[in-house]
């Protein structure tokens, strides 16, 4: 474990100040966090190729395209310059999940079909989870992920079948690899919008999440159990009618881990208004705290002493917003990286690695962003 006294106590990475000495070893420890605190989001859509978040225009100009994604290849996992700067980001956790991750088909054969089956929307061959594991393995990340629970996963009677799951864990062993961690589902309070069947609803999850935790005794006990993974301002009614309180009545004992999501906004893409002016304002960092209280007494009422981690967080969800590549973010994102391990919480996994404008790397280039180099410094 990693004392927080480092947090005051870290200097950047290139030594750049003459006028003040600290001398971290006299600094008294408050708490700690886990070695892996700093990790990060590779999407599932990026693993598998997809549409997601459009770029922002060039020009400087207001979002009015009514298609807000755009198609992108595989990301390349092999590439040099990509697994080097991810090492320099270890140890970590590698999370691969997201929003399309619940509807996503693992075909366990060499040769992936063209099309998912019905009740998928996307296909995850045996060589892009092979690349995944590859990609782990050589930079020191433990991965983290999240299951299909859309209408393909389920019997005739509309329960969650564990079949798919079993296949993917199987053939991460059969690579010589380890799944770290699992959620059952990517931000259930959304499963309207998430690829979750229609209707569904709190007693769904709860019986399904049985399933889930009973099957992963079974399968993978050294697996830790993740949730509920939720998302939104409190435990008030998500869009999809689903409340992070209900969710857990009967389903948050059986946890290891206490998970859940925060973006400070919603980026232009969906609607967000949000302007660069208030980026370093004590309102707009606080957000951190407000939603960490909320997810914090959820925690403390249904699964006390759970550690917690935040397993998707940036800046403005739906990709980012214009200024998250820049300088002006590495505020906002170290000011949350210090409330949060101050607060206790374990594991912040930053999203995403490299894909949109909250990419800590440029999603063509690879080339580090300021939150990176943020990264490097004496957080860490």
């Amino acid at each position: 474990m990693t004392g927080l006294a480092l947090l005051a106590a870290g200097t950047s990475c290139a030594a750049h100040a003459g006028t003040v000495s600290i001398a971290p070893a006299g600094l008294r420890a408050i708490g700690t966090i886990d070695p892996r605190f700093q990790s990060y989001n590779i999407e599932m859509v990026e693993v598998t190729g997809g549409r997601f978040w459009k770029p922002y225009p060039q020009a400087m100009r207001a979002w009015a395209d009514k298609d807000r994604y755009s198609y992108r290849p595989p990301i390349d996992l092999g590439n040099t310059r990509l697994r080097g700067l991810a090492v320099a980001l270890s140890p970590a956790y590698l999370r691969v999940s997201g929003t399309w991750a619940n509807a996503t088909f693992f075909a366990d054969t060499e040769s992936a079909p063209a099309a998912p089956p019905p009740g998928f929307n996307a296909v995850l061959g045996r060589a892009q989870w092979r690349g995944v594991v590859d990609f782990a393995r050589a930079t020191g990340a433990e991965i983290v992920t999240s299951l299909a629970v859309s209408p393909g996963s389920r019997d005739a009677d509309g329960l969650w079948r564990p079949d798919q799951a079993q296949r993917l864990i199987d053939y991460t062993r059969s690579l010589g690899g380890h799944i770290a961690a699992a959620e059952f589902m990517n931000e259930p309070t959304l499963a309207a919008t998430n690829g979750a069947p229609p209707g569904y609803d709190a007693k769904a999850y709860v019986r399904d999440v049985g399933i889930f935790h009973e099957w992963m005794l079974r399968a993978a006990p050294q697996t830790l159990i993740v949730g509920p993974g939720s998302v939104g301002d409190s435990a008030s009614t998500g869009a999809s009618g689903l409340r992070t309180r209900d969710l857990l009545a009967a389903s948050g004992a059986g946890v290891d881990r206490f998970s859940y999501h925060h973006y400070n906004t919603i980026s232009p893409r969906c609607g967000g208004r949000d302007e660069p002016a208030g980026a370093l304002s004590e309102a707009w960092l606080a957000r951190t705290d407000a939603a960490l209280s909320t997810y914090k007494s959820l925690r403390d009422e249904f699964a006390p002493d759970k550690p917690i981690w935040l397993t998707e967080t940036a800046d403005a969800a739906c990709g980012g917003n214009r200024w998250d590549k820049t300088f002006l973010d590495t505020f906002r994102y170290l000011d949350q990286l210090g409330r949060l391990a101050r607060a206790g919480v374990q594991v912040v996994m930053h999203n995403t690695l490299a894909a949109s404008d909250y990419g800590l790397l440029d999603e063509k280039t690879f080339r580090p962003r300021p939150n990176y180099w943020a990264r490097c410094s004496g957080v860490g």
